[in-house]
């Protein structure tokens, strides 16, 4: 049960790591991950030579030592034949004891770095020659005899503060037969030993700081350079959310993320451009769009709605371009058109097309002919306090009449197959345009089938039947006074 809660704290833990770990900058992934790997392969590098180091050390100090200490055993193999041979004099014993101590001496008068001692043991334990004069004919330990006395070859063994080496002395009698003499030893201080190697350490553990903290660097300008570019597509991203189309994302480098900031001003152009063509698109025409954005292609068709259509078109304008100028004429006639498309967008209408100096709007859905109607009065009402307005200075005004009918049309996209406008068509469309055109200034007219369709009370004025096109019969008409009006 502890076991499991452990594991269960320790998932957790790594879960929590991982969280935040996703959700830091990509600047501080990269410098991160990059200088663990990097921290990680120069770790495992400097562990290698080092370790490789301390090896070839150690072989090549075994080898010196070895050399010497055959060299030793050499010159004084005979010297300790005649030291145990019964029949010699005292006197004999000590000339050959003084020469096996006199080629001990002349190891340690070599100066070699980090000798600390040299000495040579009988085979009963004894030491007979030794670099420390008061360890002479003092005997080893039993258990250092048996070890002595069984060796093959070298041995190595770290002792306090040294390392020592120490070589079995053989004489042989014949091919097979060998008699063990003694033994010969060296001992190297580990300090001294060991010195090139932790100044080894110490300069690959300073040369290794130093790499990490300029690749570091290095990597945090790398990574920085790389999420500059990001952070610039990041910014406007964020730009275009909050409607910005004028941004622009400078590109920084040439590669993917540089080809990818290019692509995305390209598409902000377009999308300028598309919004820019939205406004010679009628709202209608973009609303069938986007319920057919899965569509492959669009096609002409259309189908049967009930629609109030509403023209308006401004009098004597005509007349009136003769004296004006053209920049002047699209300036004046656009304030008019921006009002009263303001007011059928208020209204809920739609504005499918300008025709010039006239709007064809479209109406749609519950109350469709009283809502037209209400904007038809707006839009009167609302021109002639401009009219006044503009008439207080002197300026040029204009006045609009009015048509308007409701009931069934065709609505669908009309045109070719490279050309296609979407559209309402039928003898509403074609009555109300006709009504429109025989409006005088600031008139609203509508017939008279329409009138069973307002919900409202409406105060109405009779007018003459005229025969339009299109129809055998005359249409009776009928003029909204919508300064007398009561609209509910």
């Amino acid at each position: 049960m502890i076991q499991s809660n452990k594991q269960n704290v320790i998932k957790r833990s790594l879960l929590s790591l991982a969280n935040r770990f996703t959700t830091l900058q990509i600047r501080v992934k990269l410098i991160i991950i990059i200088g663990l790997i990097f921290i990680c392969l120069t770790s495992v590098f400097s562990f290698i030579i080092i370790h490789n180091g301390k090896r070839i050390l150690n072989e090549r100090l075994t080898q010196t030592c070895n050399l010497s200490l055959r060299h030793v055993s050499q010159s004084i193999k005979d010297e300790l034949l005649f030291y145990y041979n019964t029949e010699s004099h005292p006197q004999d014993i000590s000339t050959h004891l003084g020469t096996i101590r006199e080629a001990i001496l002349k190891i340690m008068g070599e100066n070699i770095d980090g000798l600390s001692y040299a000495g040579v043991i009988d085979r009963q334990g004894t030491i007979i020659a030794h670099s420390d004069l008061d360890l002479i004919n003092t005997t080893i330990t039993d258990k250092d005899i048996v070890l002595f006395s069984t060796m093959a070859e070298t041995f190595v063994r770290e002792k306090d503060e040294v390392i020592e080496y120490i070589y079995p002395i053989y004489a042989l009698k014949t091919t097979n037969d060998r008699t063990f003499l003694g033994t010969a030893l060296i001992g190297f201080s580990k300090v001294t030993v060991l010195s090139p190697i932790n100044q080894a350490k110490r300069m690959i553990i300073a040369t290794f700081f130093s790499i990490t903290v300029l690749s570091l660097g290095l990597i945090f300008y790398v990574a920085r350079r790389m999420t500059r570019q990001i952070d610039a597509l990041v910014e406007g991203v964020r730009r275009i959310s909050n409607g910005n189309l004028q941004t622009k994302i400078p590109i920084i480098s040439n590669d993917e993320l540089g080809g990818l900031a290019g692509e995305f001003n390209t598409m902000v152009v377009h999308l300028r451009e598309k919004l820019q063509m939205q406004k010679f698109v009628s709202k209608l025409t973009v609303q069938m769009i986007q319920k057919r954005s899965d569509m492959p292609e669009l096609t002409s068709g259309g189908e049967r709605r009930t629609a109030t259509l509403l023209f308006s078109d401004i009098r004597s304008f005509s007349a009136m371009t003769e004296r004006l100028g053209a920049e002047e004429i699209v300036k004046l006639i656009n304030i008019y058109l921006t009002l009263q498309a303001k007011i059928v967008e208020e209204c809920g209408g739609i504005v499918d097309k300008f025709m010039g100096d006239q709007i064809m709007a479209i109406f749609i859905g519950d109350n469709q002919a009283d809502i037209a109607l209400n904007a038809a009065v707006e839009i009167q009402r609302s021109i002639r306090e401009l009219n006044k307005r503009r008439d207080r200075k002197s300026e040029v005004v204009l006045t609009v009449g009015v048509g308007l009918h409701t009931g069934p049309v065709v609505m669908g996209n009309m045109g070719s197959k490279n050309r296609l406008d979407y559209t309402v068509i039928g003898d509403v469309v074609n009555l109300a345009s006709r009504l429109c055109a025989l409006a005088k200034p600031g008139q609203i007219i509508i017939p008279a089938e329409m009138i069973p369709k307002l919900n409202g009370e409406y105060t109405t004025i009779r007018l003459n039947s005229v025969k339009v096109k299109g129809r055998t019969l005359p249409v009776d008409m009928y003029e909204i006074d919508y300064d007398h009006a009561i609209i509910l």
